[in-house]
């Protein structure tokens, strides 16, 4: 394992998204008096009572945003919220990733959306093998997330990792609500979209979720 709009209105007053919190102090400033206030959920909000379970030597988060299940190393059952979101990005991406061969058929089937990227991820999964635990020389330490986007249907979050040698990266992925669960949406095959970017520091608006060292 190595991206929308929301706005806050007031009376006829519309902002571009750059923000709940900036956004809504904005509004607060000009005032307009009256109406009821309209916001998008909090996508900043912690994920709540966490805790971490090893997967494959990989500690993962287990909130009360979710998952509520590990049965057969799959992990299902996810809030709807964008804290359910923003939590199973980071499991799903990490679980699909060092999922064990007697594992990863399980997770692709509740964990993955169904369709062409799915279909693809398998028949090359099929090619690989992967018997223990991932090395601690490759395997990602969760520092966190950012929802760049979220509706009740779809959410794409930004997945923070940092490695042994310091380096850091942050996975694009997008979850959507399917089957009473957020799952994982895989690129279309023949995306353009880069999944992956290193970075040189974390942002400071991520929901940080940092894995035991």
């Amino acid at each position: 394992m190595r991206p929308t709009d929301s706005a806050v209105r007031r009376c006829e007053l519309r902002l571009p998204a750059a923000g709940f919190v900036g956004a809504a102090l904005l509004v607060a400033a000009v005032g307009c008096g009256g109406g009821d206030d309209t916001a998008g959920p909090d996508l900043t909000a912690v994920p709540t009572n966490v805790r971490w379970q090893p997967f494959q030597g990989v500690p993962l988060p287990v909130t009360d945003q979710g998952p509520k299940s590990t049965a057969d190393g799959a992990a299902t059952g996810f809030e709807h919220s964008p804290r359910g979101a923003g939590v199973a990005a980071l499991t799903h991406s990490v679980r699909l990733a060092v999922a064990a061969d007697t594992q990863w058929a399980k997770v692709a089937a509740q964990e993955l959306v169904p369709g062409p990227a799915k279909d693809e991820w398998v028949t090359n999964r099929v090619q690989l093998s992967i018997t223990g635990p991932a090395s601690a020389e490759f395997a990602p330490r969760l520092l966190g997330y950012k929802i760049t986007g979220y509706t009740g249907q779809s959410s794409t979050v930004d997945v923070y990792t940092e490695y042994s040698d310091r380096s850091k990266a942050v996975h694009h992925t997008a979850v959507e609500w399917f089957g009473d669960d957020w799952r994982l949406r895989l690129p279309d095959p023949g995306s353009a979209v880069r999944p992956i970017d290193s970075i040189d520091a974390l942002p400071t608006d991520i929901v940080r979720l940092e894995a035991p060292t």
